[in-house]
This record gives structure tokens, sequence and C-alpha cells, in this order.
């Protein structure tokens, strides 16, 4: 007379699949039913525990499935990757009503009595402590576009990128922005003119017929100071024409 330990793990199937099931079937449902409460294991877990080739594994899961032997329901695990878990249901071919718990006696697990939840089914087998598992859902984050740029660095880009000079075909928005917020605040302002003095030098120089070099990527062109001259050009600009008008009025003072 065989005899299950207490406290021994082992693994139930109904008598009443005797003759009906073929031994690829009985060998995946055995398999999934050890890995109870937590059964999730993967098609490769399978096939390495059953002794089948994973192909095989796929096929026979599809065929108890459609059997009703089995159920498979789509999972997220802790890392956020899809897997299946599964459920042995099997515990019809019993013909029996649910067994009802007795609270004297100690319960074990077993998956197949009752399919309430997923993995949740207790028989009254001695050994072991009842235990209702959950299958928990682990939400993805979404990842939200955020727009850090800043209306003023917008208009500027807008500028560079739509000018009609030939400039480099890669431009790189983010290095650009980065790049921008080392600057001043003064010279930030100042940078949509320098660019625009920068464009009207070039077109001066192609008009007398001469080479002019393509403007670089957004970011070089502010990162290694290509506007500084026109800064420059600007102040001077500026005083010349402050200069008449100190001039003018300088001369209308009395003696």
């Amino acid at each position: 007379m065989s005899f299950i330990p207490e406290n021994t793990p082992f693994v139930s199937l109904p008598t009443a699949l005797k003759g009906r099931i073929d031994p690829h079937q009985l060998a995946v449902l055995w398999v999934l039913q050890s890995y109870y409460p937590n059964i999730w294991p993967s098609y490769s877990t399978i096939s390495k525990d059953a002794g089948m080739c994973r192909t095989k594994v796929i096929h026979t899961v599809e065929q108890l499935c459609s059997l009703g032997w089995l159920q498979k329901v789509s999972r997220v695990d802790e890392h956020g990757q899809k897997t299946n878990a599964y459920r042995v249901t099997v515990w019809h071919e019993c013909r029996v009503p649910v067994p009802q718990l007795s609270s004297s006696e100690p319960q074990s697990i077993s998956a197949t009595s009752s399919p309430d939840k997923l993995g949740g089914c207790i028989t009254t087998t001695r050994g072991g402590v009842s235990h209702e598992p959950e299958v928990k859902q682990v939400k993805l984050k979404q990842k939200t576009k955020r727009n850090k740029y800043t209306k003023d660095f917008e208009h500027f880009w807008k500028m560079y990128t739509e000018m009609k000079c030939d400039k480099s075909v890669s431009q790189s928005k983010k290095p650009a922005f980065e790049a921008w917020q080392k600057l001043d605040k003064e010279i930030k302002q100042k940078l949509p003119d320098c660019l625009q003095a920068d464009i009207d030098a070039r077109i001066k120089k192609i008009r007398k017929a001469e080479w002019v070099p393509q403007f670089p990527d957004c970011h070089r062109w502010i990162s290694k100071g290509q506007y500084e001259q026109f800064l420059e050009l600007r102040k001077r600009q500026i005083e010349s024409k402050l200069n008449p008008m100190l001039a003018n009025k300088a001369s209308n003072q009395p003696f």
C-alpha cells in the first residue's frame, strides 16, 4: 500500500483521465500542476521538466486548452514582461460536487478541485496550508513627452533651421538647446540678430562670387561662438548710430 508522507510535495490528477489522455498531455499537466500556486513557467521550462521539445509543448498546451483541461491567460510579471499563466481545470472530470472543507482538517493546495480563481483551488489532503494566490498585474509606466524648450529658443531654432542658406543636413535640437542654456540672458536675446547678421554677411559674399562655407549644426554654431564676431559688429553699429546724435546734441548746446 502506497502512502504520501506528511509535508511532502506531490502532484495529483483525477483518475477519471485514465485512458483518455495521451502521455504528452499528462506530462504537461503534471509539470504545470507542480508549479502551483504560481503556475506561469515558460515554454522552455515546461519543455525541460516534461522531457519534450518546445514545439511539442506549445502544441500540447493548445490541445489541453481545446479539451477544457487547461486554461491559459496573459499576465504581466514584475519586470513588465507579458507571460502566460495557467489553471489546470480537470476537476470536472471527477463528476462529483466540489468538496466542502472541514474546519478540523489541515488544508493543502491543489488546482484539481475548484476553479474559482486562477490557481486558487483547495482540497482537504493532509499537509500544507491553504493559500489564495494573487496574480499581480504590473502597470507599465508610460513615458510622457514633455515640451522642455523655451519660447525664445523655439523662435531661434525655427529661424536657424528654416533659413535659406546652405547648412548642415544634420541638426540636433537637444544639444543646441543645451548650448543655448549656457549663454547669458543678454546674449540669448541678441542671438537671433547675430544669426541674421551672419546670414547677411554670407549673402554678400555669395553675390561677389566668393566661396562661403555652409552653416554647421546649430549647437556647433552656438558652442563654437560663431556669433561672437557679430556681437561686436552690432555693438559698433549701435555706437555709430548714437555718435551723430550725440554730436548734434553737443552742437546745439550753448558755450
